[in-house]
């Protein structure tokens, strides 16, 4: 109960006594937390158990920082996906796709997973500050691995596409919030995204200069797209300049916003 002591103390301002159960715990919640911090708890709760059980089982361990930003992460796509049956559609996405500065590219990646083949699809694309798409990726996994290391999986791919094609100056953006605060603090820690990071950071520094950025997942729907695509594919497909046909409209979407201003 500690390390939950901890966060409870810095993230809801929760002061629990040095003996306490979980009910006591969620007894104290409910009188001190409202709204969307009750749930982010509830959420964390639930990740902290999968920890124990991850430990226990695999002798993997994460950490606290990761367990919080995987609780607001999928705190946040649970509340997207119960709304979207009462927003109705637009076509420009609430969150529109931001481009780089000049000089640099935007490499927007996403993984996507199919159930009934148990396999991944790993999705990049990049563009430049124009919106323009220089180059992108649909890469098919077999592998039973979890999303944040699928997620991770796609970063590298972006990064090694990038280093393929000869830019110098890159941002990663990804839809995995956990995954990109891991990366933008450097967190370093003993688990199954460990390999990846190391991978991510070895291709990174063959760049004069790097950044990752977190996006929604509704102005990542080029990254999406190409990560669904891949789930139909046998091998990678990499496409140099507009790539395939099937994202040739969201492209244009992205670029809406832009071309208004």
């Amino acid at each position: 109960m500690k390390p939950l002591k901890v966060m409870c103390k810095t993230t809801f301002q929760l002061n629990l006594p040095s003996h306490c159960s979980m009910k006591e715990l969620l007894r104290s919640a409910s009188d001190c937390l409202k709204g969307d911090k009750m749930e982010l708890l509830c959420v964390l709760l639930w990740r902290i158990w999968f920890r124990r059980n991850k430990w226990i089982h695999e002798k993997i361990w994460l950490d606290d920082s990761s367990c919080l930003a995987w609780a607001q992460q999928h705190l946040e796509d649970f509340k997207t996906a119960s709304n979207k049956q009462t927003i109705p559609h637009t076509p420009i996405a609430a969150h529109p796709w931001k481009p780089p500065e000049m000089g640099i590219v935007k490499i927007n990646t996403d993984a996507a997973w199919c159930k009934h083949t148990k396999k991944f699809g790993l999705g990049v694309v990049i563009r430049d500050h124009s919106g323009s798409i220089l180059g992108s990726a649909a890469t098919p996994v077999s592998s039973s691995v979890s999303v944040d290391v699928a997620e991770g999986w796609a970063l590298e791919r972006g990064a090694r596409l990038a280093k393929y094609l000869g830019f110098s100056a890159i941002e990663l953006e990804s839809d995995c919030l956990g995954v990109v605060m891991a990366l933008q603090q450097q967190t370093h820690f003993i688990s199954e995204l460990s390999f990846v990071f190391d991978s991510i950071s070895d291709h990174c520094n063959a760049f004069q200069q790097f950044s990752f950025s977190y996006t929604p997942r509704t102005s990542n729907q080029v990254a999406h797209s190409l990560a669904k695509l891949a789930l139909s594919l046998a091998d990678e497909q990499i496409w140099r300049g507009r790539g395939p046909d099937c994202i040739a409209s969201m492209a244009i979407a992205d670029i809406q916003p832009l071309i208004s201003s």
